[in-house]
């Protein structure tokens, strides 16, 4: 990824205000990012490890520098009814993971790795909706970016499976 000033972004500035780089990637159509501090590589080529039973937004694991990763398909994440372009029938081939850091040790699955920008803080819409793994949204270049929150992907990947795991009565309890 390489540095790229933020000139284009179509959103106020402040003389003052705190700035953070962004790394930028799609996924489909949509364009994401996270702060690039919270990035902590891109690799290309692997092909993610099916888990039997695990929810549509978990592709399955890859290793990546000696570590295994939970490879997350960010359009099935934020509820987007198709399954992005790097997975083919129950062949699953990303063109690109991109590594998070965190204890969770996540990755995303996405076709392109645009560039890291420097983004002022005030330039980031903040997210309303708690229910979604998103900090918030900014424009670049006239193109929506949803900036994801790598400590809710987890969690909003396991939430449909909660909602169809079977629940276990026990009817002896009184």
């Amino acid at each position: 990824m390489s540095q790229h000033s933020d000139e284009n972004l179509e959103t106020p500035t402040t003389a003052e205000g705190e700035r953070r780089e962004l790394a930028v990637m799609r996924a489909g159509e949509r364009a994401f990012a996270v702060y690039a501090d919270e990035a902590d590589s891109v690799t290309e080529g692997l092909r993610p490890t099916p888990l039997p039973g695990a929810p549509p937004a978990v592709l399955g694991l890859v290793c990546v520098r000696g570590r295994m990763r939970t490879v997350l398909d960010p359009l099935l994440l934020l509820d987007e009814n198709t399954r992005g372009p790097h997975a083919e029938g129950d062949t699953v081939s990303p063109r690109f993971i991109v590594s998070l850091r965190g204890d969770e040790q996540l990755a995303l699955a996405v076709e392109r790795v645009e560039r890291i920008i420097a983004a002022p803080a005030r330039a980031l819409e903040q997210n309303t909706n708690a229910a979604v793994p998103l900090r918030g949204r900014l424009i670049l270049d006239g193109v929506p970016v949803l900036v994801l929150d790598p400590a809710r992907l987890f969690d909003a990947a396991m939430q449909d499976a909660d909602r169809r795991r079977p629940r276990v009565v026990n009817h002896d309890e009184k």
